[in-house]
């Protein structure tokens, strides 16, 4: 397929490197984050430039692919596309010859690796813009978000149930410091605010927990905090946003950059 677009930009906010307690001047480049498109936008996409097929023609072809894809690493096979490569793989330690798989501390799980194709496609063709926007977040971060109906951690949350949220400076205030301040979910897809949560079970500054709307459709979510709590009794001046990095998903599991 003949490109239409030879060069492309990421625009990326500063934000505070925390690790380096020592140095105050270290930041990390935080890409900007756009809607995040299905298979069918991609589809869509490339009928636009091929005429000859039809978006549903082409969805249908890669569902059967992918299917296909999924049923081979369940098989215990690698699969490697013109993007990325899929291995199967077994988290954590066992002990003993005897290859004992503990459940509680083993998974199967497949990593997910760029090929040589995209990264060099994405080295050579792809230039990094500042915004200019310098994200001061103090410390402040959302450590871990756990589905209490099912224990997980992994991303995946259940309509209805319990959120419980862990971190640092992550508690939701409003500017007068009494009322709680904006926490939605917001959907990758469409970058829509797809839920708010004005009440809150637990608002602390290194715990939160909430239900989650009971009506939540399938999706991919982003947790997002905006708040004007710092530390003690003392606000910001002006609200400081804080997002979980991966997404929340309702339905059909979730994927991270290193596995699935």
């Amino acid at each position: 397929m003949d490109e239409k677009v030879k060069n492309y930009s990421w625009t990326y906010d500063l934000e505070e490197y925390t690790m380096t307690k020592d140095v105050a001047e270290d930041y990390t480049a935080k890409v900007q984050a756009r809607p995040t498109l299905s298979l069918a936008d991609i589809a869509r996409l490339v009928a636009e430039e091929r005429t000859e097929y039809r978006p549903d023609t082409l969805v249908n072809t890669a569902d059967i692919m992918e299917e296909m894809i999924r049923r081979m690493i369940c098989q215990g096979y690698a699969v490697q596309t013109n993007t990325a490569l899929y291995t199967p793989c077994i988290t954590g330690v066992l002990m003993g010859t005897k290859g004992l798989f503990d459940p509680a501390k083993n998974a199967c799980v497949v990593n997910l690796s760029p090929t040589q194709a995209l990264r060099q496609e994405v080295t050579k063709k792809v230039t990094p813009v500042f915004s200019g926007h310098v994200r001061s977040m103090g410390g402040a971060r959302i450590a871990l978000v756990k589905d209490v109906t099912t224990g997980k951690t992994d991303g995946t949350i259940t309509p209805g149930g319990l959120l419980d949220v862990t971190g640092s400076k992550i508690r939701c205030l409003a500017a007068d410091g009494v009322s709680v301040g904006s926490l939605t979910l917001v959907n990758t897809s469409t970058q829509a605010v797809a839920a708010t949560i004005t009440t809150l079970g637990l608002n602390d500054p290194s715990r939160l927990m909430f239900n989650i709307p009971a009506n939540l459709a399938d999706g991919s979510y982003l947790l997002r905090i905006e708040t004007y709590f710092t530390s003690g009794v003392s606000l910001l001046k002006s609200v400081r946003t804080i997002e979980y990095p991966r997404p929340l998903v309702v339905g059909g599991g979730s994927e991270s950059p290193d596995e699935i």
